[in-house]
């Protein structure tokens, strides 16, 4: 691996980059046609407005109430209402760039601050990648070619509001440079200015996206690994070393306290697989599948024969390199093989090298299958990490148009590049979407002002508004035909009104709000008014009858309708003078064992402690635990209750199974494997909790290759049963 730097490096710095200036200008008229915003009507409209994209959009209000004070706290006060919710163990990368478009969001409203920030992160991607090509010592106006074909890429626009942080491409073109300079620079890493871009692309890449931060320790360990076998030069070592220091430092002081959440024995907030890593991992034929939004028909029909012959989903199309991309990897091609066969290559060897390693890392069964395989399997999406191939294929390019072409004047080099450009661009940018596609989202969001507007109207400064139905924030499945994220919509354009949606899975408020939220309307309302809730909100899309029959309940109670608009249906409430927030150590506030909710004069038993989650296979209902696991049996009423305690016991491994009750030992016994040993136990309950506490004396294991839970033991069909006559 050769990672020498072309000589024209030494005159990078001292350049002034003029032309950069009118290289945004013409970004800004190709991304202003790209999305057809040439009108204020057009800028009212986002380029997405669902599922992830919703996410997006909370990040950037959530920025532009909090601000820099966001650092520091991160309890959100209008969300997760009454509480708050609290967002530290969620990472947030990029929140300068949030910070800056919250802000203006502030100013000149949600939505067109979002689509500034989707016109930012183009225009910052082709900046970073033209100054780095520049730097390479690629003639300008190749450089700007390439440069406009990186910041429209696909991928980009794939990406998108829904996934803003991998938008934010800047990063790329910046590490790759960096990590040359570190592996092969002789005199360039002398000069401060060369130093101080090495540091601040570690510093800028601790605070974007956690997947551009993985490829760039890999560039950076590459780097110094070369170096360390080679030349071995110190201050490119060095400066390695503290590049990594910077990013290591950086990371921790921005995300520590997600960083703790994920240590062991925290319950994770995103859940991951080895399986995740295969649907959606880099295959290397999709870097060649034009995308489905093609301008031309048949580059569309290749995309969807491609779609229709798998049975694969996932993030499909991303990794498309496009016509201009190709034509570089084969550039790439051609200059690997005539380093193999001794010709000298023209252009530089490590383009083949890193293109070659990001294909063998996170390719479908490489090596980020085998780290995730083993337990790490946080960046399972491996086509992510394409729009490095596409840098690496476009700085080939670059430079090999640089060598072929140098003797051109400027006027026969445009008419070389423009038309190059123009079919480049054409082939990477989707179709744009129909005027009666954008006005669908232009009618939801008018749906959720009006929402907004008449809440904030209608209830108190600071009033709260409790959301049905209940759902943790962060990647969760549908609820009917509610979508992620969906509960976010009125938030957004209220401005002092608290809702109660927000809160991460692991937060004990969100045991509240799911167990108040089973119980019938007048008990709800009733302990909602006592909450201090002023108004109960249904998403009817979420409920298979639109919430028709909690409606006629509602109006039964004398509930008065507030508004219904779109999907939402809200009812006021009237909060207590003095209200009471809930206990939220109530022992009651887990998940039932059954996911039953019994009659509030009968005995109900809760997975208090230690428990998987509730699986099922006919009428049979079962929960696994490992070593140690709590039950939680909670007795109704003010005196003492007689009943039986059925349940059938088994183990993974056979061993001993102990059940202790208010400090004395009422069962032990050998569980062995299936068919569970059935067991009958009499109990006198007290009011209140009663808790019973198994233990399992064997050794926890993995059930299989395929299951990552270290289990022990497992209850069949738990039930509590009222002595005659309860």
């Amino acid at each position: 691996m050769n990672w020498a730097l072309s000589p024209m490096l030494s005159a990078a710095l001292s350049r002034k980059y003029l032309r950069l200036p009118l290289l945004l200008a013409v970004a800004t008229l190709v991304w202003l046609f790209a999305t057809d915003r040439w009108n204020p009507a057009a800028w009212q409209v986002p380029t997405a407005y669902a599922q992830d994209a919703l996410e997006v959009l909370a990040r950037l209000k959530i920025s532009g109430e909090q601000g820099v004070g966001f650092l520091v706290d991160k309890t959100m006060p209008r969300l997760g209402a009454p509480w708050g919710a609290d967002w530290s163990a969620y990472p947030m990368p990029d929140v300068p760039v949030f910070l800056l478009f919250g802000k203006l969001a502030g100013v000149i409203g949600l939505i067109p601050a979002s689509n500034l920030a989707l016109l930012f992160a183009h225009l910052s991607a082709v900046a970073a990648f033209y100054v780095s090509s520049r730097a390479l010592g690629h003639r300008d106006i190749f450089a700007a070619g390439t440069a406009l074909l990186f910041g429209f890429s696909f991928y980009l626009f794939h990406r998108g509001l829904s996934h803003y942080s991998f938008a934010l491409a800047y990063l790329v073109p910046a590490q790759l440079l960096s990590a040359w300079l570190i592996g092969g620079s002789q005199r360039m890493l002398a000069r401060r200015p060369w130093q101080i871009f090495c540091l601040a692309t570690a510093g800028a890449t601790a605070v974007g996206s956690p997947y551009f931060g993985f490829a760039y320790c890999q560039l950076l360990l590459l780097a110094l690994a070369y170096q360390a076998t080679t030349t071995r030069r110190r201050r490119n070592l060095m400066l390695g070393l503290v590049c990594l220091g910077v990013f290591v430092v950086t990371l921790c002081l921005l995300n520590y306290s997600a960083l703790l959440a994920m240590l062991p024995g925290n319950p994770g907030l995103l859940q991951r697989n080895y399986a995740s890593t295969e649907i959606y991992g880099l295959r290397p034929i999709e870097l060649f599948i034009p995308h489905p939004f093609h301008p031309w028909p048949w580059a569309a029909g290749i995309a969807a024969q491609y779609a229709a012959s798998t049975s694969l989903r996932g993030e499909l199309f991303s990794p498309y390199l496009g016509l201009a991309g190709i034509c570089g990897l084969l550039v790439i091609a051609a200059g690997a093989c005539r380093r193999l066969f001794r010709v000298r290559a023209g252009f530089r060897p490590a383009y083949a090298a890193t293109f070659v390693w990001f294909i063998c890392f996170f390719m479908v069964g490489g090596l980020n299958s085998l780290l995730a395989f083993a337990g790490v399997d946080l960046f399972r999406a491996g086509n992510r990490f394409s729009i490095y191939l596409l840098a690496l294929a476009l700085f080939a390019l670059a430079s090999y148009a640089t060598r072929r072409g140098r003797r051109l004047t400027v006027w026969a080099a445009l008419a070389m590049m423009v038309p190059a450009v123009l079919v480049g661009l054409w082939d990477q940018i989707p179709k744009r979407r129909s005027r009666a596609e954008s006005s669908v989202y232009g009618e939801k969001i008018a749906v959720d002002q009006l929402v907004a507007n008449t809440l904030e109207m209608a209830l108190a400064p600071g009033a709260a508004v409790f959301q049905l139905p209940v759902v943790p924030f962060l990647e969760q499945p549908p609820v009917h035909h509610m979508t992620d994220y969906e509960l976010f919509r009125p938030w957004f354009f209220s401005r002092s009104v608290g809702f109660s949606y927000g809160l991460l899975a692991n937060d004990r408020a969100l045991r509240w709000q799911r167990w108040i939220a089973t119980r019938p309307a007048g008990p709800l309302c009733a302990a909602l008014e006592k909450a201090g809730y002023a108004a109960l909100y249904i998403h009817k899309a979420a409920f298979p009858d639109s919430g028709t029959a909690l409606r006629r309940e509602l109006t039964a109670l004398g509930k008065q309708l507030l508004v219904e608009a779109g999907d939402h249906l809200v009812f006021s409430l009237h909060p207590d003078g003095h209200p009471a927030w809930p206990d939220l150590g109530d022992p009651r506030l887990v998940d039932p064992w059954n996911r039953v909710v019994e009659p509030d004069n009968q005995p109900q038993i809760f997975a208090t402690e230690g428990w998987s989650s509730l699986e099922q296979e006919g009428k049979g209902v079962w929960r696994w635990a490992g070593q140690n696991a709590t039950v939680t049996v909670w007795c109704p009423g003010e005196k003492p209750m007689e009943v039986r305690l059925e349940y059938g016991a088994s183990a993974l491994r056979p061993a001993r199974l102990t059940a202790t009750f208010e400090g004395r030992k009422i069962w032990q016994a050998m569980a062995g494997q299936m068919p569970p040993a059935q067991v009958s136990l009499a109990l006198l309950l007290q009011p209140g909790p009663n808790f019973i506490i198994f233990h399992y004396n064997g050794r926890p294991a993995q059930p299989s290759l395929t299951d990552p839970r270290i289990l022990g033991f497992r209850l069949d069909n738990l039930r509590v049963i009222p002595a005659a006559g309860r």
